[in-house]
């Protein structure tokens, strides 16, 4: 049946408010045909006569709205429309790049690249999001504490001065006494007073102390 004959045929026998209703739906119907659109499903027609002050799509769901639902119907069979809402289509990112490409067999091959190239990646971020993270939550055995020893602890200044004076150029000298490489001190006559790594190690010491 022609939709505006059936409008005029469910509006005899309904009070105000219904036929306020209808009408509602009825022109939400003939705009979604001039403007093209074949969606002419419950949620779509419901959503736009909300907005227009009219029912809500559940309201139109209800026992109750069965003449609504067969005003929407008679548009969908007027129109060749449909009363599921289409599937919207994801558009190839890649669409405008590919059109600027003239060569139809270059185009392709372009376009199965970027096609590969998109669905590696959503494989990579698949793969990220399903990674497992293992945490050792064993308990750990406590660390040895390892104690630095200062060698220069409890030593004053004079001290230190005297240790610094012990190995002195100047003092050496004056002693008649010489120092070699391996920190050993001989005296005059050539004859080792101190071991080997006595001067090292008290210059050593001197320098820990200096930091």
């Amino acid at each position: 049946m022609n939709p505006n004959e059936l409008f005029d045929q469910l509006k005899s026998n309904a009070n105000l408010r219904k036929i306020k209703n209808l009408q509602i739906i009825h022109e939400v119907c003939r705009e979604q045909h001039e403007r093209g659109s074949e969606d002419f499903s419950l949620a779509t027609v419901g959503r736009l006569c909300e907005k227009a002050g009219g029912l809500k799509t559940q309201s139109i769901r209800n026992k109750g709205g069965e003449d609504y639902r067969a005003l929407i119907s008679a548009w969908t069979t007027y129109t060749g429309g449909s009363s599921r809402r289409p599937i919207k289509r994801k558009e190839n990112p890649f669409s405008d790049i590919l059109r600027k490409i003239p060569a139809p067999d270059v185009r392709a091959v372009i376009g199965n690249i970027l096609a590969e190239n998109t669905k590696l990646r959503g494989e990579v971020n698949t793969l990220k999001q399903n990674a497992e993270v293992i945490i050792n939550q064993r308990p750990q055995e406590p660390r040895p504490t390892v104690e630095v020893f200062n060698p220069t602890i409890g030593l004053t200044d004079y001290e230190v001065d005297a240790l610094r004076h012990a190995i002195s150029d100047d003092f050496l000298e004056a002693q008649g006494w010489t120092m070699i490489q391996s920190g050993r001190v001989n005296n005059h006559h050539g004859r080792p007073l101190y071991k080997p790594g006595y001067a090292t190690g008290i210059r050593k010491l001197l320098e820990n102390e200096s930091k």
